[in-house]
């Protein structure tokens, strides 16, 4: 028997009181986030909050929403992942170090949607789906409240970190901006312009708009790539392998093949600045945002919505002139497969509220959704031979989002020092997603083979490289829909001491039901101190796309027992299907959490500030599983698939619900706002989050996958140490906002923590006394592989401080000018373990030279100047 947890409501928004508007003393905006029943301030909260003003964030000489939230707010992170896919145009920002799709995003405080997009690649937030924050445009934004506190019990699923919550514009100021900047080091070239305004409707509505674009360049950071290009030259003429080690192409090592094997000549000659290397690549990208209110009688209409498309061009893995994945009629000194994406976003809610008596009502029901359609150039299809197409379409993941709820609330007179305030409701939400097949030549198996050198007769990499397309197997539509009722009361018993409570239950079609409550509380204490504390437990549904993602892959590989090369399948499989049910997968379970914490605060005058601990327990996380592939030698793996009648597939992997985490952490805000005299106004602030996650149970690998020989875990090293270390353990924000007479100077200064990544596996003593020569710190530990003596090295990113200054002139009232540097001392990260000619060159840090973890990118110091009007 299932029991309703009631629970603390007044979850409004928490990152550090950095901005605070400058009308306002410091801690009193009004947030609306995380509760029902009335408005909060910031200092007035039983749960940490923060109020991020739309004039501080648009100071900001970051690009993105994304961007200006990792300078803001401490315990906001995200990596810069350089994989060629939705990465490039969603960052998967988190909260507190969970993953993206455990905070919930809302857009004037209803539930935003996800993107279509799965990371499936090697990145921070591997296996979610997160929510692109940066289809709002700063332009647009009145205000973000960011609320670090579980919020399950309120808005239902995915608020297990928290909740960010944007609020558009509502002001009816003309307004309009173009800026220009480009990095120290070359690229990263970016024109942004933003247009808009309102009108009133009468005297007591109205409506603003907000038109946004950007262009940006990528700025590359690539390294030459010295490996052998072109096929050896033995003595007799033949022609043999490529090397695969760094540094033989450019006569450091010797060419592969037999004895005697001399470099193809034009290998002295090649360009080998061939990689694109970028924290982000080439993206254009325009949007519209709306929001309207008008009073109609005794009622309010309101309306709001955002509509994005955002082009982007990113690229693949260079594949070398002699690889046989090239056809060499086509492409002689090799080629980079490039992956366009365009991704559109929209959204649009219609709503009314008014008044019954003394009982406040809210209707409601907002519709958006999102599509990233694929296609493919400078790339090639190697079964087609030279008929092969150089470009291609590739397909397109969608999912869609309705959601309509009705909120009713009212105040009762008790007798306590407050009237007690309820609200009640209920919610309904359909989501749907989608997968669309590429064009056929994207994925199909040709009759070509590779025609010449060491791999004559072998068939060559199957569909269209980089991406290949999406196949007809892997098409999809699905729905599904929820339903849910929430209740929320608070009260103040006596003066000075409040009491939240909140319960939700939702039904979901494709899982069932599940109960979350939550209960916070706040006491104030003599002098300006407060305490107060929070309980409560949340859940993340699995996503459509968790649980009917699926894409192949086509490869070729040699049978070992006919020695000759065989057709072969790599599969991410939906965890429903009987391939993934054949090798142990489960249904998808939703995550639960338990939240818990509680801290102080301060308030007087022009100073806030904060101390709260943090403790999130979350069970059965959703993962995608290591890759499953038969040990070397073996056909196990096929041989028992193909008897169930699943041929071919050579490579599996699937969603999980593989792991428990324990998250803890320590968030300390202080800020102060002040006259200094007749120098004008001052703003200080200061933020520190500290997080841990550790995992508290691994599943074990499934039975069915033991019995055939295959010893890698369900949640291999890559994932754990991804999971437990790959996000900054630290962070430090420091700022000061400085207006004397027409000049503003605003300086911001970053600290991001240590962050860990598996550099390489299996490594001998030999190897590692040879990593231990370069100039990167790292640690070992036991190889996960079992070889006796060998260890997996732990690669170690050092702390790293970020420091953003600007300089703005006021014109006159109508026109600002700023002049700024993001990274103004032109700081890169940590750089890779490298491979040398001695060590393993099968790695690609020999070309790239900074880690996709690394927490602040590695574009180097970024300069712009601005110019802003508003009438």
């Amino acid at each position: 028997m299932k029991h309703l947890l009631f629970a603390g409501t007044a979850l409004v928004l928490s990152t550090p009181a950095i901005a605070q508007e400058v009308s306002s003393p410091a801690g009193t905006d009004i947030v609306v986030t995380g509760s029902r029943v009335g408005e909060r301030t910031v200092t007035t909260s039983p749960v940490p909050i923060d109020s991020l003003r739309g004039e501080e964030i648009r100071e900001s000489g970051y690009q993105e929403t994304t961007e200006i939230l990792r300078q803001l707010a401490p315990s906001f992170a995200f990596a810069t992942p350089t994989t060629p896919d939705g990465n490039t145009h969603i960052h998967s920002a988190s909260l507190r170090g969970l993953s993206p799709d455990e905070t919930l995003v809302l857009l004037n405080g209803k539930r935003l949607h996800t993107a279509a997009w799965v990371n499936t690649g090697g990145t921070i937030g591997k296996g979610s789906t997160p929510t692109d924050l940066n289809q709002i445009p700063a332009a647009g934004v009145g205000r973000i409240e960011i609320l670090r506190d579980g919020a399950s019990a309120t808005y239902g699923s995915d608020a297990i970190a928290g909740v960010i919550n944007i609020l558009l514009r509502t002001d009816t100021e003309f307004h309009g901006t173009a800026s220009a900047g480009t990095t120290y080091d070359g690229g990263g070239d970016t024109y942004e312009f933003s247009l808009g305004g309102g009108v009133k409707l009468g005297e007591d509505g109205f409506v603003n708009l907000t038109g946004y674009y950007r262009d940006h360049k990528a700025a590359n950071r690539a390294e030459p790539d010295t490996r052998q290009f072109y096929f050896g030259i033995a003595p007799n003429g033949s022609l043999q392998p490529l090397s695969a080690r760094y540094g033989a192409g450019t006569g450091l090592n010797p060419p592969g093949g037999v004895a005697g094997t001399r470099l193809d000549p034009r290998d002295a000659s090649v360009d080998r600045n061939v990689w694109r290397f970028a924290d982000q690549g080439d993206v254009e990208d325009w949007s519209l945002v709306g929001n309207l209110e008008k009073p109609l009688g005794n009622v309010t209409l309101y309306s709001f919505g955002a509509y994005r498309v955002s082009k982007a061009h990113s690229n693949a893995s260079f594949r070398r002139a002699g690889q046989d994945e090239n056809v060499r009629a086509i492409y002689p000194n090799g080629f980079l497969p490039f992956i366009n994406t365009e991704s559109t976003d929209y959204s649009a809610a219609i709503g009314l509220r008014g008044e019954i008596g003394s009982w406040k009502w809210d209707l409601s029901s907002i519709y958006g959704g999102n599509a990233i359609e694929y296609r493919t150039e400078n790339t090639l299809n190697a079964t087609l031979g030279a008929a092969s197409p150089t470009a291609f379409y590739n397909g397109e993941y969608a999912n869609s989002q309705w959601t309509t709820n009705l909120t009713v609330s009212n105040a009762f007179d008790v007798g306590f020092a407050r009237p007690v305030e309820i609200a009640f409701g209920a919610e309904y939400r359909r989501d749907g997603y989608r997968i669309t097949r590429g064009e056929p030549a994207s994925y199909q198996y040709g009759p070509a083979r590779v025609l010449d050198g060491p791999g004559t007769g072998a068939i060559p990499t199957i569909g269209s490289q980089g991406f290949a397309g999406i196949q007809p197997a892997d098409e999809v539509d699905v729905s599904r829909r929820a339903i849910g009722a929430f209740v929320e009361l608070a009260a103040e018993p006596i003066a000075g001491w409040q009491v939240n409570l909140a319960g939700r239950y939702e039904d979901y079609s494709d899982f069932g039901d599940t109960w979350n409550g939550q209960a916070s509380t706040r006491v104030e204490l003599p002098a300006g101190f407060a305490l107060r504390g929070s309980i409560g437990t949340g859940f993340h549904a699995p996503a459509l796309a968790q649980q009917y993602f699926s894409s192949t892959s086509s490869r070729t590989i040699v049978n070992n027992t006919t020695g000759f090369p065989e057709f072969v399948l790599v599969r991410t499989a939906p965890v429903g299907s009987a391939l993934a049910q054949a090798l142990g997968a489960q249904p998808l379970k939703p995550e639960t959490s338990v939240n818990y914490g509680g801290g102080v605060t301060f308030a007087s005058g022009g100073f806030t500030a904060s101390a709260d601990y943090y403790h999130i327990d979350i069970d059965d996380r959703i993962t995608l599983s290591s890759n499953y592939v038969d040990a070397a030698g073996s056909r196990r793996l096929r041989d028992y698939l193909t008897g169930l009648g699943i041929p071919g597939v050579t490579s599996v992997r699937y969603f999980t619900n593989a792991v428990d985490s324990r998250t803890q952490g320590l968030d300390i805000t202080a800020a102060w706002r002040g006259s200094i005299g007749g120098l004008g106004e001052l703003r200080l602030s200061a933020a520190y989050n500290y997080n841990e996650t550790r995992l508290r149970r691994v599943s074990a690998t499934p039975s069915q996958i033991t019995a055939l020989g295959i010893t890698t875990p369900l949640f291999d090293v890559n994932e754990r140490t991804r999971f437990e270390y790959g996000q900054p353990r630290d962070k430090i924000a420091l700022g000061a906002n400085w207006n004397v007479g027409p000049f503003t100077l605003d300086a911001r200064t970053t600290r991001y923590g240590k962050v860990e990544q598996v550099a390489l596996t299996n490594q001998s003593a030999a190897n590692v006394a040879l990593i231990a020569q370069g100039n990167t710190p790292f640690r070992t530990q036991p190889t996960e592989s079992g070889a006796a003596g060998n260890v997996d090295v732990i690669q170690q990113l050092r702390p790293q401080w970020v420091t953003d200054f600007s300089f703005t002139g006021h014109v006159n009232r109508h026109l600002d000018v700023t002049f700024g540097a993001n990274n103004i001392f032109n700081v890169y990260p940590t750089q890779n373990i490298r491979s040398t000619p001695a060590l393993t060159g099968a790695d690609t840090f020999g070309a790239f030279p900074y880690s996709e973890f690394s927490p602040a990118g590695f574009s180097g110091a970024f300069y712009y100047v601005r110019a802003g009007v508003r009438f």
